[in-house]
């Protein structure tokens, strides 16, 4: 709707002899300023030479002219219907119809009011759309997300990074984009030869494969504190552990010659001390065991989210960067600087970074040189390719963009980082390193029984099963939410008890209401598809707030994928919720059992709840979250 009163007021615009202006819509605040404003007469005042206030009640008058006549054909019942485009968007003599008057305000604000009628029918357009999910591939964009490191912790802030990342792919489908789930897992590093230093020396054996696979992870992450603690304070550990890392990189190596992926050229053998180089089988399988455990861990993780990939992608399959780096210095691109390769950035104001250090391995930075390669070349022409990770690798991806953007590997304005902030608790930063870290499976836990808490004192009567379902699906609402409906860039410091507050602004309060709007629907007797309501123009202030929010829901949605902003989508859908349930506190939803003797305002109200859980259902599922029938 928005951009249909845009391009009306261009229209009008055009008519007053003031073309190419092309004026912002918003939606205020205060439903008392309008159902949509416009600023573009303040805008356009300096360059006319005007009063802000002339200018608008010329676009005013511009906007009655033509509707003159407009609404006598129509008529207010054929709202919605008459003039439509088989776009599904409202053609012009529409949107005139639709509006019911335009208001100027101090100092120059345009505010645009719709008809009851025309609010009344986006009732018909929600329950006839239903999923918010379109087809089609306007764009191809990539989006890589989660990033987990083998042998490491998923701490909460890996979980924020896959809520946004999932927030923002199924915003970006729901535009009509095909989009491609990636998954770039680190299973190569220092981090994992000093968790292996740790496996090979401990006095306790190893877990058997039969053993539960948590107590395998828990194992694992107690081997990367001890072998980080050992690296920093004992230097023969330190020496081990540095050749313990050639030989994960010569495991990572063989592993992609199996695999039927370049191997890159590197020869991590010879990088090996001579003392340590028989222990080359014992380290890939041991490398390999381990890193399965993390892999089938992760999935454990994505599945409970509700997140898939279409493509993993490992630091062991991009060795080959090394050699893509070499080809690089020779082209100019990088150069050699004290035995490493580096990228220069202080000709185009961006820091130096190293591609490959002085013993000959690849940097992260080397190996995002053959995943580019890889992105942009498996899945056809790809016109966005976007990166979710923390804000501390801002100079990483400054730095790697350029260096493929100057070797043709990635087009200039293709890739894009998406920071998300820090996660934090009370004790705050987290860190893997010391042990001292929060997993992201004991957030969703803890929010789980702070659920299980809640509905122990409530007076419902839930089967165990039902129980499960509840506590799971709103605990996995409840973190969820609370990581969306603040900006992505911003810090977070997780509170359990706000996050599961079924009365607040969280996640298990929009499933509630969208359960509240089922049990009515129920207990009405109403069938999935709704008798056809007539249109009822007397609206009360909570049901005309209602549809008004009902109405902007595509806008809203459009605006979240274009900023790749999922909290805009959280704010509208809680203002949603709120609406709703002063409605159903203030008015009789249900009259008569007997549907045939049912009122056009019981319908009416009927109807506006079944679109309105359908809109709660449809933007949980944009935010990743699943609804509940019953809570």
């Amino acid at each position: 709707m928005k951009d249909q009163i845009a391009t009306l007021l261009t229209d009008v615009l055009q008519n007053m002899g003031i073309p190419g202006v092309v004026p912002e819509v918003e939606v205020p605040e205060d439903a008392s300023h309008g159902d949509y404003t416009s600023n573009v007469a303040m805008i356009l005042a300096k360059t006319l030479k005007k009063a802000p206030m002339e200018i608008a009640l010329q676009v005013k008058e511009g906007i009655r002219n033509q509707e003159s006549g407009i609404r006598n054909q129509a008529g207010d019942q054929n709202i919605g219907k008459r003039g439509q485009k088989k776009s599904g968007k409202l053609s012009q003599q529409n949107i005139l119809s639709a509006i019911d008057r335009v208001e100027v305000a101090p100092p120059g604000f345009i505010n645009i009011f719709l008809t009851e009628a025309s609010l009344s029918s986006v009732i018909s357009e929600v329950l006839k759309q239903k999923e918010a999910v379109k087809t089609g591939s306007a764009k191809r964009i990539m989006v890589e997300y989660a990033h987990p490191n083998t042998h490491k912790a998923f701490h909460i802030g890996h979980l924020r990074n896959i809520t946004t990342g999932e927030s923002i792919i199924r915003l970006l489908q729901s535009q009509g984009n095909e989009v491609i789930r990636a998954n770039y897992q680190g299973d190569v590093g220092m981090h994992i030869a000093k968790a292996l230093y740790s496996l090979l020396h401990s006095p306790l054996s190893l877990p058997s494969p039969q053993s539960p696979l948590s107590s395998r992870i828990d194992f694992l992450g107690k081997a990367y504190a001890a072998g980080s603690k050992a690296f920093e304070e004992d230097a023969a550990a330190k020496e081990e552990i540095v050749s313990l890392n050639a030989l994960v990189y010569a495991s990572a190596q063989r592993l992609a010659k199996e695999r039927g992926i370049d191997p890159g050229t590197t020869d991590y053998m010879a990088l090996v001390k001579d003392e340590y180089k028989d222990r080359m089988e014992t380290v890939y399988t041991l490398w390999k065991e381990t890193r399965q455990w993390s892999l089938d861990y992760f999935e454990t993780i994505y599945k409970r989210v509700g997140s898939h990939y279409d493509r993993y992608y490992f630091e062991s399959d991009c060795l080959a960067g090394v050699d893509l780096a070499r080809q690089a210095a020779q082209k100019g691109v990088l150069k050699e600087d004290a035995g490493a390769v580096i990228f220069d950035g202080k000709p185009y104001g961006i820091d130096t970074r190293v591609f490959i250090n002085s013993k000959g391995l690849p940097t992260y930075e080397g190996k995002e040189l053959k995943l580019a390669t890889m992105e942009t070349t498996e899945h056809g022409k790809i016109d966005r390719l976007i990166h979710v990770v923390g804000p501390e690798q801002t100079s990483f991806f400054q730095v790697t963009f350029k260096a493929e953007e100057l070797l043709g590997i990635v087009k200039p304005g293709v890739q894009y980082h998406l920071v998300y902030g820090w996660v934090k608790l009370k004790h705050g930063k987290m860190s893997s390193r010391s042990g001292n870290v929060v997993l992201g499976e004991w957030l969703l836990d803890e929010a789980k029984k702070a659920i299980y808490s809640i509905l122990e004192k409530s007076e419902s009567k839930y089967t165990k099963g039902e129980q499960e379902e509840i506590a799971e699906k709103a605990a996995i609402a409840a973190v969820k939410y609370a990581f969306l409906k603040v900006g992505t860039t911003s810090e977070i410091a997780f509170d359990i008890k706000e996050s599961v507050n079924f009365q607040g602004d969280s996640g298990p309060y929009l499933q509630y209401t969208y359960a509240r709007c089922k049990s009515v629907l129920r207990k009405a007797g109403v069938t999935p598809n709704l008798p056809k309501f007539p249109n009822y123009p007397n609206l009360n202030p909570e049901e005309r707030s209602v549809l008004r929010l009902l109405t902007l829901f595509p806008d809203v949605v459009a605006q979240a994928a274009g900023e790749l902003s999922p909290s805009a989508l959280c704010t509208y859908l809680f203002k949603l919720a709120q609406a709703y349930n002063l409605f159903y506190a203030k008015h009789q939803i249900i009259g008569s059992s007997d549907s045939s003797e049912r009122s056009d305002q019981a319908t009416l109200r009927l109807s506006l709840t079944a679109a309105t859980s359908q809109v709660l259902k449809n933007g949980l599922y944009l935010l990743g979250i699943q609804t509940l029938e019953q809570m």
